[in-house]
């Protein structure tokens, strides 16, 4: 029996050498700026990894840290500064950010030329149209990971556990785009067992530990877990009971190593590409 466990880290790594390629015939080193608001620890592990693999790759990349209480104005300030700097070619605000301030204007202030994690409103805009250019970190890593284990998409029956605007939605439309037939459940959805095990692709990004369990997985199917949740002994797990569903599936990814490298991957392909577009209208 061939081992049903996607390698994120294998596949990423795969993609970073074809970009690190494309990166050293460029004229300049691309650039990534994040802001960093207050101490989340699981912010600055993201940040930690994401320097990392910039690192690898060839993209220069800053951190601009700021306290939790600082205001929405402060960081429109930095922001407003970073779209006038031609030196900066990509914008990540890392969530979470403090309560007191509104990341959807912040969000929505970005040059769109700069948008590295395609979350401002133009580029959400641009899925739907299917028309897809810097597309949000974690859906375009999971479209990229399928591709490379050669899944089909193409009418398949998939259902997306989740309904965020960075996760769910964009992944549901990304999947539409590709003729595959989308359910999407969320916390509300009644019978939520009678959705997922009809599904030939499961993708459960809810952010609940051990929410599908294997009498919620249709027998061969693709399972990917986008959960990331730290249980009070420290371990990490996913949204899916990982040892009982893998008896039952085609591929699963596991947590951690699985979606998550690819969510870094998009965010280097991302900044790439926004370097690619400086000079145009987008």
């Amino acid at each position: 029996m061939l081992d049903p466990i996607i390698d994120g880290r294998k596949i990423a790594r795969f993609y970073e050498e074809r970009l690190k390629e494309k990166i050293a015939e460029l004229e300049r080193a691309p650039t990534l700026h994040t802001i960093l608001v207050g101490e989340d620890e699981g912010s600055k592990v993201y940040v930690g990894v994401k320097d990392r693999g910039c690192k690898r790759v060839g993209i220069e990349t800053r951190t601009h840290k700021l306290k939790e209480d600082v205001d929405a104005e402060e960081v429109a300030k930095l922001i407003e500064d970073l779209n006038h700097d031609d030196e900066v070619d990509g914008v990540l605000l890392q969530m979470p950010f403090p309560k007191h301030i509104d990341t959807s204007e912040l969000v929505s202030s970005i040059d769109i030329s700069k948008d590295v994690e395609g979350m401002h409103p133009f580029n959400l805009g641009k899925l739907i149209t299917g028309s897809e250019g810097v597309v949000p970190c974690t859906p375009g890593g999971i479209i990229t990971m399928l591709e490379y284990e050669d899944v089909k998409l193409q009418g398949r029956k998939t259902c997306v556990v989740s309904h965020s605007p960075v996760v769910g939605k964009p992944i549901a439309l990304m999947l539409l785009n590709r003729n595959a037939t989308v359910t999407v459940v969320h916390e509300y959805t009644d019978d939520l067992g009678e959705h997922t095990s009809k599904a030939d692709l499961l993708i459960a990004a809810a952010g609940v530990p051990g929410l599908i369990t294997s009498d919620m997985v249709k027998s061969n199917a693709v399972v990917v877990d986008v959960g990331m949740n730290r249980l009070e002994n420290g371990r990490l797990v996913g949204d899916v009971e990982f040892d009982d569903v893998k008896k039952r599936c085609e591929k699963i990814t596991p947590v951690p190593g699985g979606v998550g490298p690819m969510t870094v991957l998009t965010l280097l392909q991302n900044t790439v590409k926004l370097v690619d577009k400086q000079s145009e209208k987008i």
